[in-house]
Formats: C-alpha cells, sequence, structure tokens
C-alpha cells in the first residue's frame, strides 16, 4: 500500500518541485534565469511522462498506450536536444573583457543583491557620486559582464573621474552590443577627447547630438572644435 501512494504522490511532487524551480528567477534575484526555467520545465517533462507511465495499464486498456509512447518519446528527444541547445548557447557566449581599475575609494555593502546594487547604483548617479557608482556598477559587472547597462554607467563613472582608457574600451563594447543613448555617446566623446582622439570624439558627439538635438552646450563645444563650422 505504500509503495502505491509513493507511486501516485512522486509525479506530484515533482511537478510541484519543477513548477517552484521555473517561477524561481521571479521571486528571487538569479543571474542563471535559463537554467532554472529549463530544469523547471524538465521536470514538469518528465512529470507528464512518469505519470502517463504509471497509467500504462489504463491506456492499454483503450488502445492509447503505443501512441502515447510515441508522443512520450518525441518529447524526450525535443527536450533533450533543448536542454542541449542551451548549455552549448550558455558555454559558447563569449565573456567580455570589462577593463576595470583597482582604485576604489568606495566600499559597496557585501551583502547586496544584484537587484539592491542596480538600485544603490541608481541612487549614486541621483546625487552625482561617481565614486560611488563607479565602486557599484564595477561590481555588478564582475558578476555579469553581460549587463551592458551597468557596464554603460560603470564607463560613464569612469570618464568622469578621468580613468578614460578604461571607459573607452567599455563604451565600445556596450555600442556593439546595440545600447546606444545620447548621454553614452556625450561621455564617450569625452573620454576620446580627454585622450587626444579629436576626430573620434566630434564624431561620437555628432551622435550623441542627433539621439538628442537639445544640448546647447555640446553643440558648441562640437562646434568650436571643428573649427566654426556649423552642424
Amino acid at each position: 500500500m505504500q509503495r502505491i501512494v509513493h507511486a501516485k504522490t512522486a509525479p506530484a511532487l515533482t511537478a510541484l518541485i519543477g513548477t517552484a524551480i521555473a517561477v524561481t528567477p521571479w521571486i528571487i534575484d538569479t543571474l542563471y534565469k535559463n537554467f532554472f526555467i529549463a530544469i523547471g520545465i524538465s521536470l514538469l517533462c518528465v512529470t507528464w511522462a512518469w505519470a502517463n507511465f504509471l497509467k500504462r495499464d489504463e491506456l492499454k486498456s483503450q488502445g492509447l498506450w503505443e501512441q502515447q509512447k510515441k508522443v512520450m518519446l518525441g518529447a524526450l528527444i525535443c527536450l533533450s536536444a533543448g536542454l542541449s541547445l542551451l548549455l552549448f548557447y550558455e558555454a559558447q557566449m563569449p565573456k567580455y573583457s570589462i577593463a576595470l581599475t583597482n582604485q576604489y575609494l568606495y566600499t559597496v555593502p557585501p551583502q547586496l543583491s544584484t537587484s539592491e546594487l542596480r538600485a544603490l547604483g541608481a541612487e549614486c548617479n541621483t546625487y552625482g557620486d561617481t565614486l560611488c557608482s563607479h565602486a557599484v556598477f564595477a561590481k555588478i559587472v564582475k558578476q555579469d559582464p553581460r549587463d551592458y547597462f551597468s557596464l554603460a554607467n560603470l564607463a560613464m563613472a569612469q570618464s568622469h573621474i578621468g580613468f578614460h582608457e578604461y571607459a573607452i574600451k567599455n563604451f565600445e563594447t556596450v555600442l556593439k552590443s546595440g545600447l546606444a543613448t545620447y548621454d553614452i555617446y556625450k561621455f564617450y566623446g569625452h573620454s576620446l577627447l580627454a585622450t587626444k582622439n579629436k576626430k573620434r570624439a566630434i564624431k561620437a558627439y555628432q551622435f550623441s547630438l542627433k539621439k538628442n538635438p537639445n544640448q546647447q552646450q555640446l553643440r558648441q563645444k562640437v562646434k568650436s572644435l571643428s573649427g566654426g563650422q556649423a552642424l
């Protein structure tokens, strides 16, 4: 009797665990969202196959077992292929080289989650605390180099502080990702100009002005750098 109870309750328990794992990324902040979702869906599929297997006698009596077996086999093959592709994709994704300086003049609380770090970084930006922004966003991109929004904020902080070589490398990574706002181009231009790349700086400023034409000071700066030529 106990064995029968286990046979009936085990699939339900597996389904519950699979659902919990699948929704985990929406409950807690994690860098492994894809893995949690994939594992959760895998457990749900296994539960479905398991439940059908336990009902095989009933399905056989209805003449549906052979058909159901094929469906289950196809689903498990597709699931295995999907998981393999996910693992391959994650393994092949480049781990971008983030340009970081060893100079940190602000200590970030160690217990903060990624979402809390982003909130702190936004607060640092609001109050103009560049050293805080630099330290916070540096910590975020160390955890996830593909967080381009945080990388852009780190680059702007580096440009503010004067770490222009680091900022330029990070700006270029951000722009290649497709994230391109007027302030990213503007600070990219500042760092290029500071490193005596005048032509590239003017081009970056022009991109910034295209995205936000209401930057009168920047417009005057570009005009001055261009020898007084109108934009």
